[in-house]
């Protein structure tokens, strides 16, 4: 069904037989059907005029007619009224109750929906006011649109197009790009009219890849948004244009659902509306209040006395005391709120257990689930959250349900849970309803065709089709088949009477969109994209998992070749007046007969859309509506005790969950989610809501600033508007994450953020659970100051470069000093810096191998945390404007991410002169109490010490990293196990891990000739171009873990622009495969975190050399060999001793040498005859590694 169509009478026919239905079953099948048909819609005109809104926005509210200045009169005050984003917006009330529910409701819609569809409207204002701009940061343009196609799917007809992109001045890499995704609103206007008059809505219904974005010119499916503006003219040319600030798709559910909730009864109203802070328990418990327990007890906890005690517990009374609990007691106090009150507010501080206690809480609420109650829904702002949630449920509860298709395909568990690969694999019988209605389906998708057949043919329009769609009368079609007339025999054309009447002079091509000039600069590489890919790659996953899915159906192709020529000034009801005086169509000048035909194309497709209306939309609707309603029935059947999905699948999946009659929905993130995404949730079968966030940090999200704060404040949630409003809520209060160095940044006595805030006994044990940041001396946390500027990219989005490379070399730093790349993350508050940062460490030599990087952006790294973080603040200007940085909750998120080791890099005295009111300082007291602690310096650089020798380096530009090779300038005097002395500067890594770079002393196996490769390579003789691939496999043998070892390692250069120096030490974790030894560096190290040293420790050059040899000879010996030629060879090979397990060379003079092989040697033997007769030759014993005539 497309977006906005006339809702069909439902199909009963195809409905599940009435008579095997219970009453609550058919009343759970209305409850659907009501949310699929939008029957609470139908026929009626609401008193709210936003309730008799339509799903997709109409043109008006996108292109609306500009106002009349003449209506409004301006007073002399007008200057000095608060500025409001629209006037004609209702407030958004956080501070007090609502009047009403319809009041309550009414505001969220009004501002949501415009916060989805502003940006659109203004794009579409500024390409009406300048039709030829080009696109930009936030404006996409698409030009030279076609329609070539129509998909019948089962969930509407989708039109498919093919256009330009040009105007965005680059070649879009579609894989990576956020253009068009599913769920985009985009208008489009005829390119004759430019946005001037005509707007058409459209939702993109699906963006494959295969086939479709990666075809030139690029192709998508659209659905229309009113089905009035359907089109299948493919001559006519348009151009399509779309924001990317806003995401309709995240909106279009919730507003549909608002619409649904004002006809449904509104449970827990008394607190969400107005405000009451008397908090009961839910009627289910009332009714039942005793609950098992028994898993809130400690495992050791075996005394079965205690057991007893927990089994059977009556909860609205009191809950025995547990001595050995893995919770603490505000966490304790927390789940205890969550399963005996209907509201329960949980606020969780950086590292206190959110997640933890919401699933303990949950585990308590399985255990007493009973069969035929309904599931429990839990739902997260991101799908990451969900799944991690459903990870967390999945190891004592495996009956769960994810709803939505986003899960990572790394997590078989979750992927396996999803209601497709449910039915898959556990519903043989699958969809026996929905088969008949495909089969009904399939006949009316076949009448489709039929009535498109006449525009899928390539020729002119049959006139016999014409006569009996009515576009011409029979006196009309009479006169074309008059035998005078048919005279035309030209054999480019058919001799039918219509193309004979209309005449090849009056036929044009149709155009198409032209190819996308390949000559344009391809888009810039998204290297978080590309990592994520590699990543992904390595795991086994198909690059096809990277694309969109595409839409299913019968495909009918546009195959028009020719339209009439164009005649100006004669609109379709000019046209149908001229026509009903000419019933001789001969009678029509030759010039204007091409407009004629076009006409005529016209009005067929203006029926042939009538048709696909009438024939098609009512059975989609109908396996829509089966489809659910056998969903329902199997999520029953197979007895899932719990559903997970995003806060947006809420209300996508509104119906089916409603028909399901939930008692219990748990929010995680909820202080980061929308309140309209949790009204649109409040199920009418609803009585226990449970809210789990954290209010200080990060906030709802809406795409016009504007709309965030007073008087609209979508940034104020639901959790949020509760505690500020005094209703009860308990906060957790002892944190398992920060060292106390990190957690006080956010307890500072003169402005905390968490006032109560205590450190668990696991974060003070700093030897096995929060060990130091190695290479720091003790500086678990650090304020860099410098005064590097920041810069603008095309993005319109902060960086600054310097700042980035300094990050990079203290990354790389920390990495020779011990830490995994797993266990540092970069944040930054600017994707423009992240870009930065992710360019930056794919360039540096030492760590460019390393498959991914964790750099995020703040607001992407909420719930997560790491070892070390590294924070990138960007901005440093004159004008002392810190932007994003001014922001609390990004601030709270920031400093609460790191377990050990917190290292900030900014200007601080931007920061510092920035906060010029004395209530709103926010970065003063962070700086000052770092300054106090020794942890910030305006005229120090980084402080590292060197584990080897103790010493103190202060680091102040980018390019002192590169002096450094992990520890300080000291030589290092160390030996390597060859025995040479290590020639690098001070390093932190074991000697064994490393590569000895000088030049090897080792004689090579094949020609005896000294090898010309280092030390630590494989042996090789350049002269005799012996190369790797010709070594014996008793060569490698001989020295696994170094052979190992170097074959793991990059051919990555040595060097960069801002590392001049050679940086030897520097660690690889970089795949084998994807490595070469052809170009090895002596400055890298040969170590592998997956090979062990042990190989390398136990090697015995002296018994390897042996066993060379005697592998030599037993291959030389081999009796099924061929007989080599004898080779005459000039002797440069010189006698060797073994000296302190080295190779040692004995000077001889050169001599010519008659090489023989063993079976051709006896008593008899005898030179070859082409041999010179005076030549002489010595013939002595060979050496160990030759062969010996003894």
């Amino acid at each position: 069904m497309t977006p906005r169509q006339a809702v069909p009478q439902v199909v009963h026919s195809l409905s599940p037989k009435v008579d095997n239905m219970t009453s609550k079953d058919l009343q759970d099948t209305k409850v659907l059907r009501d949310h699929i048909e939008k029957s609470y819609q139908c026929g009626r005109s609401f008193a709210e005029q936003w309730r008799n809104l339509p799903e997709i926005p109409t043109k008006r509210e996108i292109m609306p007619d500009p106002p009349d200045p003449s209506d409004y009169e301006e007073e002399w005050d007008d200057y000095q009224r608060d500025p409001l984003y629209n006037p004609s917006l209702p407030m958004n009330i956080v501070d007090r109750p609502w009047t009403s529910k319809a009041a309550y409701i009414g505001a969220h819609y009004q501002i949501v929906r415009e916060d989805g569809i502003v940006s659109l409207r203004d794009v579409v204002a500024s390409v009406k006011k300048d039709p030829m701009r080009s696109g930009s940061d936030d404006i996409c343009i698409y030009t030279d649109v076609h329609i070539i196609g129509l998909r019948l799917s089962s969930v509407g007809a989708a039109f498919r197009v093919e256009f330009s992109s040009e105007r965005a001045g680059k070649r879009i890499r579609w894989e990576q790009s956020k253009r068009l995704r599913t769920g985009t609103l985009v208008a489009l206007s005829p390119s004759r009219d430019m946005f001037r008059t005509i707007c058409k809505i459209a939702v993109v219904a699906a963006r494959p890849i295969s086939g479709g974005l990666d075809q030139n010119p690029p192709q998508i499916d659209l659905f229309w948004g009113d089905d009035n503006d359907a089109d299948i003219d493919p001559n006519e040319s348009y151009m399509m244009v779309e924001s990317k600030m806003a995401y309709f798709e995240a909106y279009r559910h919730v507003l549909v659902a608002m619409q649904k909730l004002m006809t449904e009864k509104f449970p827990l109203s008394n607190h969400l509306v107005h405000l009451d802070p008397t908090i009961e328990p839910p009627p289910y418990l009332k009714e039942n209040p005793f609950m098992d327990l028994t898993s809130l007890v400690s495992t050791y906890e075996d005394d079965k006395y205690i057991l007893k005690q927990f089994e059977n517990v009556n909860v609205l009374e009191s809950i025995p005391h547990i001595h050995h609990s893995t919770m603490d007691v505000s966490q304790m106090e927390a789940c205890t709120r969550m399963f005996t009150m209907s509201l329960a507010i949980i606020q969780g501080p950086p590292g206190t257990g959110k997640t933890f206690t919401s699933v303990n809480a949950l585990r308590i609420m399985l255990d007493n689930w009973a069969p035929g109650d309904p599931p429990i829904i839990v739902a997260a702002q991101t799908n990451h959250a969900i799944d991690q949630l459903l990870d967390l449920i999945e190891k004592f509860e495996p009956e769960f349900l994810r709803l939505g298709g986003r899960s990572s395909k790394q997590n078989g568990a979750i992927t396996s849970r999803t209601l497709h690969e449910l039915r898959r694999t556990k519903d043989k019988a699958k969809y026996r309803n929905i088969r008949a209605a495909y089969s009904d389906l399939k006949l009316r998708t076949n009448e489709i065709k039929k009535c498109l057949a006449p525009l899928l043919d390539s020729g002119l329009l049959p006139a016999d089709i014409l006569l009996k769609r009515g576009i011409i009368t029979s006196s009309q079609y009479d006169s074309l088949h008059e035998d005078n007339w048919i005279t035309a025999d030209d054999p480019n054309f058919s001799s039918s009477p219509l193309s004979s009447w209309v005449g090849a002079d009056q036929l044009v091509l149709i155009t198409r969109c032209p190819p996308i000039n390949m000559g344009l600069e391809e888009e810039e590489v998204d290297l978080e994209f590309e990592q994520l890919r590699e990543l992904e790659l390595e795991l086994g996953e198909t690059p096809d998992d990277f694309e969109e899915e595409a839409l299913t159906g019968a495909w009918i192709s546009f195959e028009e070749t020719y339209t009439g020529r164009a005649t100006h000034g004669y609109s379709d009801k000019k046209m149908r007046k001229y026509l009903s005086d000419k019933q001789n169509l001969y009678e029509v000048p030759s010039n204007l007969r091409g407009e004629v035909y076009r006409f005529f194309q016209r009005q067929l497709r203006k029926r042939v859309v009538e048709e696909y209306r009438t024939n098609l939309v009512p059975y989609a609707s109908a396996v829509h509506n089966i489809k659910w309603e056998s969903n329902v029935e199997f999520i029953r059947r197979i007895g899932i005790k719990i559903i997970g999905c995003t806060t947006t699948g809420l209300s996508k999946y509104r119906g089916l969950l409603a028909a399901l009659n939930p008692r219990i929905l748990l929010v995680e993130e909820a202080a980061e989610t929308l309140e309209s995404t949790i009204i649109a949730s409040m199920f009418e079968s609803l009585q226990q809501l449970i809210l789990v966030g954290d209010h200080q940090q990060l906030q709802a999200h809406s795409n016009v600033p504007a709309l965030q704060y007073h008087p609209y404040n979508l940034g104020v949630s639901m959790f949020e508007r509760f505690i500020s409003n005094s209703i009860e809520y308990t906060m957790l209060n002892r944190q398992r994450r920060m060292i106390p160095d990190i957690r006080i940044l956010l307890c500072i006595d003169s402005r905390p953020f968490y006032p109560d805030l205590q450190d668990h006994p696991t974060v003070l044990d700093r030897i096995d659970n929060r060990p130091p940041i190695p290479g720091m001396g003790g500086r678990d946390t650090y304020f860099f100051h410098h005064t590097w500027p920041e810069s603008i990219n095309p993005d319109s989005s902060r960086y600054n470069i310097d700042e980035a490379q300094m990050i990079v070399g203290f990354y790389n730093y920390l990495i020779l000093n011990g830490l995994n790349h797993s266990q540092i993350s970069i944040l930054t508050f600017y994707n423009g810096q992240r870009k930065a940062l992710l360019k930056c460490l794919k360039n540096h030599p030492n760590i460019r191998s390393n498959t991914y990087f964790n750099v995020f952006t703040i607001d992407s790294y909420q719930g997560e945390e790491n070892d070390v973080i590294l924070l990138s603040l960007v901005r440093s200007n004159e004008y002392l404007n810190i932007g994003f940085l001014e922001n609390k909750n990004r601030l709270v998120v920031a400093v609460s991410r790191a377990r050990r080791g917190l290292y900030i890099f900014g200007n601080a005295i931007t920061l510092h002169a920035s906060e010029f009111s004395e209530d709103n300082k926010l970065w003063e007291p962070v700086l000052t109490h770092m300054s106090m602690e020794g942890r910030l310096n305006l005229d120090r650089g980084l402080p590292i010490t060197c584990t080897n020798h103790g010493i103190v380096t202060e680091i102040r530009e980018a390019e002192d990293w590169g002096k450094l090779a992990g520890g300080c300038r000291k030589k290092c005097g160390g030996k390597f196990s060859c025995g040479h002395s290590c020639p690098f500067t001070c390093h932190p890594r074991l000697h064994e891990e490393l590569r000895c770079p000088l030049p090897c002393s080792k004689l090579v196996v094949e020609c005896g000739h000294s090898c010309t490769n280092l030390c630590s390579e494989i042996c090789a003789c350049k002269k005799c171009a012996v190369k790797e691939s010709e070594l014996t496999k008793s060569h490698k043998q001989g020295m696994p873990a170094l052979y190992g070892s170097l074959r793991s390692r990059s051919n990555s250069p040595q060097k960069s622009m801002r590392y001049q120096t050679p940086t030897p030490s520097s660690v690889s974790n970089g795949s084998p495969s994807k490595r070469s030894s052809s170009s090895l560096s002596p400055l890298l190290p040969a170590f592998n975190p997956t090979i062990s040293t042990h190989d390398w420790n136990m090697w015995n050059a002296v018994e390897a050399d042996k066993n060379m040899a005697d592998l030599k000879r037993n291959a030389v010996g081999d009796k099924s060999r061929p007989t080599n030629s004898m080779p005459m060879i000039n002797e440069t090979h010189h006698k060797v001793e073994i000296q302190d397990d080295v190779r040692v060379r004995k000077k001889t003079s050169p001599v010519r040498r008659l090489i023989l092989p063993l079976q051709s040697l006896s008593i008899e033997a005898t030179l070859p005859e082409q041999l010179d007769a005076e030549t002489t030759f010595k013939i002595e014993p060979l050496e160990e590694d030759l062969i010996s005539f003894d």
